[in-house]
């Protein structure tokens, strides 16, 4: 079973199927039949079951055809199935399946009444209208329990439909690119442990390079290889669009990465985070994403919060840097420290590919009705939102106490603000600092001004900072422009900001913004108090101050992504 030329033959008659004015069921049933030997058998369960053939069934399958099983019977077989009673239920949502499957025109008909249903079956699978015994007596079958499954059967078993099927004239397929000419393009999330990506700084990075390298390069499929015990996740990670390019975006758990490099024939793998060693057993050329090292910038701190992340990083990174045939920043500081001066890497070998503002996706993703949103979060009133995971160098105690110095003068009293946290503090690397610094604050209105929400999915993050009266970012270190400066910038909602070096190097006006010192708790409470002041007026400026960066998209990334690729592919 060679999958990914069989995949590549699905794409072509997913094409072909698109080129019918209307695609009926025999339209369908007619291509399906030209098809021979395991093309034939592959998308038999694609059109059937939306789904890829397992080994077992499809082995069978095979031997049942050479045995000389007519390919009518498979038609049959497929339909009078377990998996097709659960499937072909009315409980199933027609929007999970495309319209160039045969799984999905039947869906598209199923919640119609049973006159209507017969007239389609006729229409669609005789080319007629119905006669009325035939009518009648069909009616009456399904009105005494006869499944409509099995009257479709009944259809496609009828002389009839085998004299009609024949003169169906096959539908031309368009010209795509050729198997040869394909791009396999691998994203490697080869994590050991158990991971937790929606929402998370990675998985937002794969997942938003994935769509516009799909969007942007119609000769790319991209093959998405992670642990078994992390498939799930990952799986739920793409599931906004996985449908939308269901011949080019392919999910796949291993059981050992030789196991991948035999099966898989990826071109050239993304691998998005230094820290995933069996990236070291990769055979063909890697391109490292390396967002930043920030254990080294502050590393007593992160040897007394994490010594064992820091020890297993230490013993890696170097190895992972040097297998790596391109390694990628996002931001010329990040490349100056952490790839020439930290890991010693030829400039040759480095290369900036800076981020982008999420504008597609939060287009896509669109906004929740403002009253529903804050009823389901219970955030009635003004809030200041910090939306990141608690790590050593996010800043969130001196956050704390900052907004809590705020909250007990007579103009934070006033406001009734919130500060919104999408992490809890307990038992993680800053839980006694945050402790220490909520222990004293005696004011007990303050402490509950703070709201502390689990980590949001993806789909509620736009909402979030929209109904925000501002954005905080306090952070000590990053790897790249903060993304929450752009994610709130992208719907308007004014920010204030720490300032470090690599916001420095996209934002052409920082005194346009509301900024702070991160190490100082006085000049954050100022800015907390600067910016709830001026959030209405806020955002324009910052906005323009940024309007490049803003104006960059994942479309742009990801083509600079993909001529890299290109480049590893060619040479």
């Amino acid at each position: 079973m060679d999958i990914i030329n069989l995949r590549l033959s699905s794409a072509r008659f997913t094409e072909k199927l698109k080129q019918a004015p209307t695609l009926r069921f025999i339209d369908i049933l007619r291509n399906l039949l030209l098809l021979e030997g395991d093309e034939f058998v592959w998308e038999l369960y694609r059109q059937f079951f939306f789904r890829e053939a397992d080994p077992e069934g499809f082995q069978s399958h095979i031997n049942g055809l050479n045995a000389g099983v007519p390919k009518t019977s498979f038609l049959l077989y497929f339909l009078q199935s377990a998996e097709a009673e659960r499937l072909y239920s009315p409980s199933q949502s027609p929007a999970k399946y495309p319209h160039t499957t045969f799984i999905g025109s039947f869906h598209r008909i199923n919640h119609v009444t049973d006159v209507e249903f017969v007239y389609y079956l006729y229409q669609d699978l005789l080319l007629r209208q119905p006669d009325l015994p035939g009518l009648h007596s069909h009616i009456h079958h399904l009105s005494l329990g006869l499944s409509r499954v099995r009257l479709l059967c009944s259809f496609i078993e009828s002389g009839e439909f085998q004299e009609k099927i024949h003169a169906v004239p096959p539908l031309a397929a368009p010209p795509l690119p050729h198997a040869q000419s394909y791009k396999h393009i691998g994203i490697f999330l080869g994590y050991q442990p158990k991971i937790y990506l929606d929402g998370e700084g990675i998985g937002r990075f794969v997942v938003r390079l994935a769509e516009g390298l799909l969007l942007n390069a119609p000769d790319v499929m991209i093959h998405v290889a992670t642990t078994e015990h992390n498939f799930a996740e990952v799986e739920k990670l793409f599931q906004a669009f996985a449908s939308l390019y269901p011949n080019r975006l392919f999910m796949h758990h291993f059981p050992s990465v030789p196991w991948l490099n035999q099966h898989l024939p990826v071109d050239v793998w993304c691998v998005p985070y230094v820290g995933m060693d069996l990236a070291l057993q990769l055979e063909r050329p890697v391109v490292l994403c390396v967002h930043d090292l920030v254990y080294t910038h502050f590393r007593e701190l992160y040897v007394r919060k994490h010594p064992e992340l820091v020890q297993g990083l230490d013993r890696i990174v170097h190895a992972m840097a040097d297998k790596a045939a391109k390694v990628v920043f996002n931001s010329l500081y990040v490349q100056n420290y952490e790839g020439l001066s930290y890991l010693q890497l030829p400039h040759h070998k480095t290369q900036v590919i800076r981020l982008a503002a999420p504008v597609e996706e939060y287009r896509n993703l669109g906004l929740l009705d403002e009253g529903a949103f804050r009823s389901k979060y219970q955030l009635h009133g003004d809030y200041l939102v910090f939306p990141s995971i608690i790590r050593a160098h996010k800043n969130h105690d001196r956050l704390l106490e900052a907004f809590l110095n705020y909250r007990q003068s007579p103009e934070g009293r006033a406001s009734k603000l919130k500060l919104v946290l999408t992490d809890h503090y307990r038992h993680r690397p800053l839980e006694h600092e945050i402790a220490a610094v909520l222990g004293r604050c005696r004011n007990h209105e303050a402490l509950k001004s703070i709201v502390y929400l689990s980590r949001l999915p993806s789909r509620d993050m736009p909402s979030l900072y929209k109904y925000a009266a501002g954005t905080i970012v306090p952070t000590l270190f990053e790897g790249s422009c903060p993304f929450p400066i752009l994610e709130s910038l992208t719907v308007d909602t004014p920010v204030a900001i720490s300032r470090i070096e690599v916001t420095r190097e996209v934002v052409n006006d920082m005194n346009a913004f509301v900024t702070f010192d991160p190490y100082s708790v006085p000049e954050m409470t100022a800015a907390i108090a600067r910016l709830y002041q001026n959030r209405h007026s806020l955002a324009a400026q910052e906005k323009a101050a940024i309007r490049g960066t803003l104006q960059r998209t994942w479309s742009d990334v990801a083509q600079e992504y993909y001529r890299l690729f290109q480049s590893l592919i060619h040479r």
